[in-house]
């Protein structure tokens, strides 16, 4: 077991790889430590094996199809989806297949990914949902932003948007108390970096850490990983800090509107500390909020 001197002040991403993987390691013994089950949460198989073929150039629709349709709920979550105004198809898509053909086999990552995480929550808790739409609208400030800035190539945003918070999320499922008097003692700080102390006198390593160990266990890429643990700090990523600065200010970009992960003041955050200059930020965070409002609904 990891006790919370062990892994303070350790990094993932930093170092020899033996020190790395002896630091995940304590890291994800502490979580399941915390968790209900003295298991880490992980991706639904159906997501796992659907991103793995979606990822894959040479995938056939049918293959992608057949491996959604083993999980009701994520194949009804991507049928909603297909069908939403926001892809404008004239007839409705009855079947899988009409579905991927509709939204393309990359943009099917993103959907199945949302679908995967939506599926951990009980967003019937106040807390739950406020972590959840704060995931879903970072990675839809990300992949906007993506668009207008060129940072990043477009479709290679919403991915690590969406999971860079997931270390917090993995705290309130295993320590929903801990958690709550974190988030409170956030805001009375006022600093969106005190966070990070507060989490790390708790645990011995903070939410940013968490999720890139995590990120790594279900497979996601190294830049989207680094992502994960440095957008707070985007100039001490070893990879991927584009992506990184990118996701820092997403995570900025939500705070403006209202769908922050706490309660820490929107003046403390903003695009232009991440290094990225938005030409006209209130009218891009309106078209953010907009796209949240359209979209969230298709994963309920």
């Amino acid at each position: 077991d990891a006790s919370p001197a062990a892994v303070r002040g350790s990094a993932p991403g930093l170092g020899d790889p033996a020190s790395i993987e002896a630091q995940r390691a304590r890291l994800r013994a502490t979580l399941a430590r915390l968790s209900r089950t003295g298991e880490l949460p992980t991706m639904p198989s159906v997501a796992t094996s659907a991103l793995a073929i979606a990822r894959n150039p040479e995938a056939e629709v049918e293959e992608l199809c057949r491996a959604i349709q083993t999980d009701v709920g994520i194949a009804a979550r991507v049928l909603r989806v297909a069908n939403s105004a926001v892809y404008g198809r004239r007839t409705v898509c009855k079947s899988l297949r009409d579905a991927v053909t509709t939204v393309g086999m990359r943009t099917m990552q993103d959907v199945l990914s949302a679908a995967a995480l939506r599926s951990v929550l009980n967003l019937r808790e106040p807390v739950a949902q406020r972590l959840w739409d704060h995931s879903l609208a970072v990675a839809i400030a990300a992949e906007e932003l993506a668009a207008i800035t060129g940072a990043v190539r477009r479709g290679g945003a919403f991915i690590p948007g969406l999971f860079h918070d997931v270390g917090r999320i993995v705290f309130f499922l295993g320590d929903a108390a801990g958690y709550d008097a974190m988030i409170r003692q956030e805001a009375d700080l006022g600093i969106a970096a005190s966070v990070g102390a507060v989490e790390s006198e708790r645990y011995g390593f903070d939410h940013n850490e968490a999720g890139a160990a995590l990120a790594s266990d279900w497979g996601l890429p190294p830049e989207f990983c680094d992502a994960v643990r440095w957008h707070h700090d985007p100039t001490r990523a070893p990879a991927g800090d584009r992506l990184a600065r990118l996701i820092a200010a997403a995570d900025a970009v939500t705070y403006r509107i209202g769908l922050g992960a706490s309660d820490s003041p929107a003046e403390t955050r903003a695009p232009q500390a991440a290094g990225l200059s938005i030409p006209d930020e209130e009218r891009f965070t309106a078209q953010v909020a907009e796209r949240f409002a359209a979209e969230r609904a298709q994963f309920d």
